[in-house]
């Protein structure tokens, strides 16, 4: 599959891992430093300072995420919280690191989609065969959001 049409990078991949969660990026996000971003949103699940340092001492961003289905979620976490905690980690992401805001930038004004064959159809679109490119996208729109208040189209 390309990771790239004229109209949308269908995949976090190669020359556009750096869109990807589990791409090496290391951010401060509310106090304390993650290597990825995953880290971080893994952390976000829960309040308890803890918990949070010990996803964050995570050595793989799987492993993070092993780790933040370990945890008590938040209130609310499934009905608001995780796309606010998901918009905040990207914002400390991409945001402070002018490299990183050009790389965003220089997706231009194309759909960016968050394609993956292990079923996550709510962050991404699956694209196996049984699923066919369905998913509501959230990473992906999130990531067009940011560009356009980063200044992109």
């Amino acid at each position: 599959m390309s990771t790239e049409t004229a109209n949308a990078i269908t995949e976090f991949r190669n020359e556009w891992a750096f869109l990807s969660n589990f791409h090496k990026a290391p951010l401060t996000w509310e106090g304390l430093h993650y290597p990825t971003s995953e880290h971080a949103f893994n952390a976000g699940k829960t309040t308890e300072a803890d918990l949070r340092r010990w996803i964050a001492a995570a050595n793989t961003p799987r492993e993070a995420k092993r780790r933040g289905h370990q945890v008590r979620l938040r209130d609310h976490w499934d009905d608001e919280i995780r796309y606010q905690v998901m918009r905040a980690v990207l914002r400390a992401k991409f945001a402070p690191v002018p490299g990183r805001v050009q790389a965003l930038l220089s997706t231009g004004s194309v759909d960016l989609v968050e394609g993956n064959t292990w079923h996550d159809m709510h962050w991404g679109k699956c694209t196996c065969s049984r699923h066919g490119g369905m998913g509501d996208n959230y990473l992906g729109r999130f990531l067009m959001d940011l560009r356009a208040e980063l200044g992109g189209v």
